[in-house]
């Protein structure tokens, strides 16, 4: 599929989505802490195509909010807190 943004065309591929969901959803803790980075890029792209709303994704309990809450000050020693935003990036970003 392709989209166009400011005369730029880009592309991207519903199964290759669904095969970078799973990539994520199967990381260990320790892997998806250290892959913060694409794991934040690839909930920014799917809330994009899925047409999340902002207030949705955004908001204090949005994944991308509490994906940036994690780059800006981990995730308090809390394995608890890490398991909820992982079941919360299930929950918001699972592709059909």
């Amino acid at each position: 599929m392709e989209y166009i943004i400011d005369g730029t065309t880009f592309d991207w591929s519903y199964s290759e989505l669904r095969q970078g969901y799973r990539y994520f959803i199967e990381l260990t803790d320790d892997e998806f802490l250290a892959d913060l980075p694409a794991v934040l890029h690839f909930a920014c792209f799917v809330c994009f195509i899925k047409e999340i709303p902002s207030y949705v994704c955004l908001s204090d309990k949005g994944i991308i909010h509490e994906l940036i809450h994690i780059l800006q000050s981990g995730v308090d020693g809390s394995v608890a807190r890490l398991s909820e935003i992982r079941q919360l990036f299930k929950d918001q970003l699972e592709l059909a």
